[in-house]
């Protein structure tokens, strides 16, 4: 059996009209695939005014829209509440985060849903990262983690309405890049190592930027298989309508989610 491990790099709530109009670009990310270097989908990544909520924005390569995801980082930035929405398959992952309690909820392509709640240290005392919530724990334990000392985390496997121990170590770059460190990203437990291919995180060494993603996509194909990425990130050239674009977008995951 294999076990998925995917992160998406920058989704509980869905940003309104108003906040969509007003949110600002960060990045667009290019997902090309690991095995064909074929362009896979872009996700366009857009920040509210108050820095409290993110949308990442999922089209694939004719400009469709694929998926739709939220970020709402009022609980912390390393444990963020998010929901994703896949277009293509109907797929919808939630984390609420409230208090002490976090919830995992998944909807599969049949509306069969899971849901479970715990607390934050039900297993173990090791810190919680959620989704999005580790490229802060990465730049939080930066000078730890390039004097080589690795770093382990809790991390909610919503699809198996399930916590998992991940750890973070720096790792030689297996691409050609210069000022770039890099960190391998993969699962505390040699028997799930078996089962699930590490991931490569890629930073630029003076801004601590995310620059690749290697590994296991967060987005699957039409017919709901896994894609393996390699996602190369821009923070120079967004268009400028990158954000304020997508208020139709936005529209329909709410009229989708609320009925």
């Amino acid at each position: 059996m294999i076990i998925r491990l995917s992160l998406i790099l920058l989704g509980l709530f869905y940003l309104t009209t108003a906040q969509a109009e007003t949110s600002k670009g960060l990045t667009v990310g290019e997902a090309f695939s690991l095995d064909t270097q074929e362009l896979l989908y872009r996700e366009t990544h857009c920040q509210s005014d108050d820095q409290l909520n993110r949308k990442v924005l999922y089209k694939n390569p004719d400009g469709e829209s694929i998926a739709l995801k939220s970020i709402d980082y009022r609980n912390g930035l390393a444990t963020p509440s998010f929901k994703q929405k896949h277009f293509q398959t109907g797929e919808e992952t939630e984390v609420v985060v409230n208090g002490n309690q976090v919830t995992l909820s998944f909807t599969d392509s049949e509306s069969q849903q899971k849901k479970k709640s715990f607390e934050k240290h039900t297993y173990s005392d090791l810190p919680l990262v959620i989704d999005a919530g580790f490229d802060a724990y990465i730049r939080e334990n930066w000078n730890q983690l390039v004097s080589g000392e690795d770093q382990r985390f809790q991390f909610p496997l919503v699809t198996r309405s399930a916590l998992i121990e991940l750890k973070v170590s720096s790792a030689e770059c297996s691409f050609e890049a210069d000022n770039t460190q890099c960190f391998r990203l993969e699962m505390s437990n040699w028997l799930y190592r078996m089962l699930a291919d590490p991931i490569e995180l890629g930073y630029s060494q003076d801004q601590k930027r995310l620059l690749r993603y290697r590994g296991l996509s967060n987005i699957e194909d039409a017919n709901g298989n896994g894609l393996n990425v390699d996602i190369r990130y821009d923070y120079s050239n967004l268009p400028q309508q990158a954000c304020t674009d997508d208020k139709a977008l936005v529209l329909k995951s709410e009229t989708t989610d609320h009925g």
